[in-house]
């Protein structure tokens, strides 16, 4: 039985109003990861600190972890659908 949204978020149904708003944000991680990039190439031409270019790459690291947790999570509710629609 789900007692709270933290059991909901282990479960791979999604309502379609949640299917719709990960799809969403699928398309807004991938923009923010090729303007998060573009600034990483940007401060490296640039020639600034170190430390700077750091921060940057770990900005762009960020955003391709979020990127792996929401295809994880997209595919696992995919197959859970494919599943419930076999049987």
């Amino acid at each position: 039985m789900l007692r709270n949204w933290r059991d909901l978020e282990r479960t791979e149904e999604l309502s379609p109003r949640q299917e719709r708003w990960l799809r969403r944000m699928w398309w807004l991680y991938w923009s923010m990861l090729a303007l998060s990039v573009g600034l990483v190439l940007l401060r490296v031409v640039e020639g600034d600190p170190p430390l700077q270019i750091l921060f940057s790459a770990l900005v762009v690291a960020v955003w391709i972890f979020n990127l792996y947790a929401l295809r994880k999570r997209l595919r696992g509710h995919e197959a859970a659908s494919a599943a419930r629609q076999e049987g």
